[in-house]
């Protein structure tokens, strides 16, 4: 894949190059485990930002890590994710201990990501969602986390990230609420009014967490199997939403629904 570096600081040209290039070696090797689970249009590259070039320059997003244009934007610098994720831990020891232990392959895992989006599985254009289509963009976020980290992270630490992000669910369900997944960004800078990174992660917590119960609890542990599913619901006539045939499909109760966020 192709890559170009972008600074605000041109001192920092060589370290964020020095950085990406690692980056960019993970997601090659990933692009190839990718083709195994579905096709995708490879994006046109990838762009290595400084923070301020990615969140002020070419996007207000406060993330630096996005696709726009046909272009994988990131900042691949390990030591400032740690930075980024460290106040989300709130307190908590797991999430203060896992943010710290932060390593190339876990920004990787950002990266690619990015270049799930582009699998030819999803039933529309990411970058052209309408407001329908924004009603089941948390299954594509969570899939776009879930299917990276099983292909690229040991089982230890897929599961351990999988546990830290289901305690800082707890941690902030009071804060941000229990609404269900097709409000997706309601809490954070996509709909809501904090401007908060916790507040940001909080739905792709969410959804990468339902992706993974319905991988790996009514699907046994088959991505293969939950993208079948999915495909069922993409090509099929019922007006249902995504949620509600997920509901339907694997007869669950107003309790496991709700426990999901699907209600």
């Amino acid at each position: 894949m192709k890559y170009a570096v972008s600074v605000t600081d041109t001192s920092k040209v060589q370290s964020i190059e020095k950085s990406g290039k690692l980056i960019l070696e993970e997601l090659e090797r990933f692009s190839e485990q990718l083709r195994t689970i579905s096709s995708y249009n490879s994006p046109r590259g990838i762009v290595f930002h400084d923070v301020p070039s990615a969140t002020e320059l070419y996007s207000t997003i406060p993330l630096p890590a996005y696709t726009s244009r046909d272009l994988i934007h990131l900042h691949p610098v390990v030591e400032t994710w740690k930075e980024l994720y460290r106040p989300s831990a709130a307190g908590v020891p797991q999430a203060e201990k896992y943010y710290d232990s932060l390593t190339v392959k876990d920004v990787a895992v950002i990266a690619a990501h990015e270049l799930t989006h582009h699998a030819d599985v999803f039933h529309s254009e990411f970058e052209t969602w309408d407001e329908e289509d924004a009603r089941d963009m948390w299954f594509e976020e969570g899939l776009c986390f879930y299917i990276p980290r099983t292909l690229m992270l040991r089982k230890d630490r897929c599961q351990t990230i999988m546990e830290v992000e289901r305690l800082l669910i707890d941690k902030f369900k009071e804060e941000y609420g229990t609404y269900p997944l097709d409000q997706f960004g309601a809490a954070g800078y996509r709909g809501g009014s904090s401007e908060a990174l916790s507040a940001a992660f909080y739905d792709y917590w969410r959804s990468t967490h339902v992706v993974s119960v319905l991988a790996e609890k009514y699907c046994g542990g088959s991505v293969h199997s939950l993208l079948g599913i999915y495909r069922e619901w993409v090509e099929g006539t019922s007006d249902e939403s995504l949620q509600q045939f997920f509901v339907t499909y694997f007869s669950l109760t107003k309790k496991e629904s709700e426990a999901l966020w699907l209600l």
